[in-house]
């Protein structure tokens, strides 16, 4: 099995974080703190779906009630407010008692959300609205208005190196923290964390075949000048 999907995240705490005020502000969402819509949004390969679904799993529970259709059949709906409160009235019957609208690659929708934002403001907090995208400017700004906007940049070697290691050990693989470094940071150019993993996967195919780990050098990091 790929390592990324064998060390997938199971809660928000496992999740690959480029910055902290991402982190904080999922986390706060995921425990309840702040009640809000949401929009994740940042290039491929940074966990918005993953981070997406383990909102869900954190707010909602296991038996949170989540809508299953494609945001083109729902913005389609000749009243859409209507289809969401009968929704939210089912979900009211679960433990968190809120219905969940996951829609990814949301910049694809074609139609005009207006009907959407406007079903949002009548359903109030009974309703979470969970949207990814790869181009936030896309989204029409009264839905941009109604959601938490969180970003989750391109993630860089150093903010993978953590979870690697901790991956590499758990397969009964140690190695240096600069010598993953090195092998992770040609994926920079990506920074797509599938591209991270499947350098995981070489290093642990080589190990278990009990042949030597490839040739590496020391990554040079360039510092930034302090002006005084």
């Amino acid at each position: 099995m790929k390592t990324i999907e064998k060390y997938a995240p199971k809660d928000l705490s496992e999740v690959i974080y480029s910055n902290n005020t991402s982190k904080y502000v999922i986390q706060a969402i995921g425990s309840g703190q702040l009640a809000s819509n949401v929009i994740l949004y940042g290039p491929n390969g940074t966990g918005k779906t993953t981070t997406a679904n383990l909102l869900i799993q954190s707010i909602g529970g296991e038996d949170a009630m989540v809508e299953n259709k494609d945001f083109s059949d729902v913005l389609a709906m000749p009243d859409i407010k209507e289809y969401l409160f009968r929704c939210a009235s089912m979900a009211r019957l679960t433990a968190s008692g809120k219905y969940f609208v996951i829609w990814n690659e949301f910049d694809n929708a074609k139609a005009n959300p207006h009907a959407l934002w406007t079903a949002l403001d009548e359903v109030g907090t009974d309703v979470m609205l969970i949207l990814t995208t790869n181009n936030f400017i896309k989204i029409h700004q009264s839905l941009r208005s109604r959601c938490q906007a969180v970003e989750m940049p391109a993630l860089t070697a150093q903010d993978v190196l953590p979870r690697a290691q901790w991956i590499l050990q758990q397969e009964g693989l140690s190695l240096p923290d600069a010598q993953v470094l090195a092998y992770l940071t040609p994926q920079q150019v990506n920074r797509d964390l599938r591209k991270y993993f499947g350098e995981l996967d070489k290093l642990l195919y080589l190990h278990k075949q009990g042949l030597p780990m490839p040739a590496w050098s020391p990554v040079v990091t360039r510092q930034r000048l302090r002006v005084v």
